[in-house]
């Protein structure tokens, strides 16, 4: 009997040793959309570009409960906030135009205060789409709320009827910066789904790539956050193995690796 629980014993000790000495996946929180207020989504395309990058996705359910966001992200080594509907422009303090598309309150209460929880804790987070557009908002930017009929120069069809998985204009880099970095590159061809984007960047932010027709299309924190934002979908092109758009996604696991 005695040999049989000296065995077991070792065989416990064998398996917990193995475990320890194997890394953890850091833990990637998605932020979510919220269509008809019934449930909280997200694209398939967002959660397995984390796991093709190393990562585990986990789904942030929508909720404006600032303490069991706050439970949340505590638990989380990154963020990554997705694409979906316009924000409210009393964020920014403007009135709303006509061409204002569809806006969720309570999505907006939701994402802002992920973002606030995920700086305090300086949380590697990426902004993606819309995402981008409410990192600037939260920090104090502002936003054209319909491109088409408030900027001046509308060459550039910046909402592609195309899917995701197609490329449809160009984008420079500036040399240096955390985008061109990552992806080695001083210009990317990229998708574009969007009718909004920054008009005031916000503080304590810098643009770091722009389409060709002027709008800003990259943002990284200037203030020792690590913050980075895109308007393009590198996750619909990450998902299919496109090794220069998955490498935004290694970046964010990398860092999040390292918190």
């Amino acid at each position: 009997m005695n040999k049989l629980l000296f065995l077991l014993a070792c065989i416990y000790c064998i398996l917990l040793t193995g475990c320890a000495s194997k890394e953890a996946k850091p833990l990637i929180g998605i932020s979510c959309s919220y269509p008809d207020s019934m449930f909280s989504s997200v694209r398939k395309t967002y959660s397995e570009s984390i796991i093709k990058a190393g990562g585990i996705p986990l789904l942030i359910p929508v909720t404006v409960k600032e303490d069991v966001l706050t439970e949340i992200i505590s638990r989380m080594d990154g963020l990554i906030l997705i694409g979906g509907e316009d924000i409210c422009p009393s964020y920014y303090k403007e009135e709303a135009i006509p061409e204002l598309g569809r806006v969720n309150g309570i999505r907006d209460v939701y994402d802002l205060l992920l973002i606030r929880l995920a700086s305090e804790r300086k949380l590697p987070t990426l902004g993606i789409c819309r995402g981008l557009q409410a990192v600037n908002v939260a920090f104090g930017g502002s936003l054209y709320q319909d491109i088409p009929s408030q900027y001046p120069d509308t060459t550039v069809n910046h909402n592609q009827k195309e899917p995701s998985s197609i490329t449809t204009h160009l984008i420079k880099l500036q040399p240096g910066s955390i985008i061109a970095t990552i992806t080695e590159k001083e210009e990317l061809i990229t998708n574009t789904h969007h009718h909004q984007a920054i008009k005031d960047i916000a503080p304590g932010f810098k643009a770091t790539a722009w389409s060709t027709d002027g709008i800003i299309e990259a943002i990284e924190s200037t203030i020792e956050l690590p913050i980075w934002a895109v308007q393009f979908h590198p996750e619909g092109q990450a998902i299919n193995d496109d090794p220069v758009m998955l490498s935004f996604f290694k970046f964010l696991i990398k860092q999040a690796s390292s918190k």
